[in-house]
């Protein structure tokens, strides 16, 4: 299977973007991973939408906004929005701390090693896995 992060952006457009995402792809969306780094001694979120695989071509897409959201004691309008939208969806959420992406070399590694921590806890189908 293919499972491949999809960057939407940083801005509140992309934010908007993924609430739509949510909206009209409930049925397809299988859960949202929200990841908690720190990044220049700011705490940073990266909201994930994890899509079920495509019928046809087997490929999984996670979209992402990639550490764009402050970390806040009270969760940002933007963070709150999102979870909201997962939630009235039926999508359940998981929270995850990561390393942030500036401790890779290249972005693709990033994506890599979240992919990696999101199979080792099941919130994604293995590599060598059929469904």
């Amino acid at each position: 299977m293919i499972q491949r992060f999809i960057e939407l952006g940083e801005g509140y457009a992309d934010v908007y973007e993924l609430l739509d995402l949510i909206k009209y792809n409930k049925e397809r969306a299988m859960r949202l991973a929200v990841f908690h780094t720190k990044l220049n001694d700011k705490k940073v979120v990266s909201p994930a939408l994890i899509m079920k695989k495509t019928e046809m071509g087997n490929f999984q897409a996670i979209y992402i906004s990639t550490e764009g959201i402050p970390d806040l004691e009270k969760p940002s309008e933007r963070l709150r929005l999102i979870e909201s939208a997962a939630d009235q969806a039926g999508i359940p959420i998981v929270h995850l701390e990561v390393q942030p992406s500036v401790a890779f070399g290249e972005k693709e590694l990033y994506f890599q090693h979240l992919v990696g921590i999101l199979r080792m806890n099941h919130y994604i189908a293995p590599l060598s896995s059929s469904y």
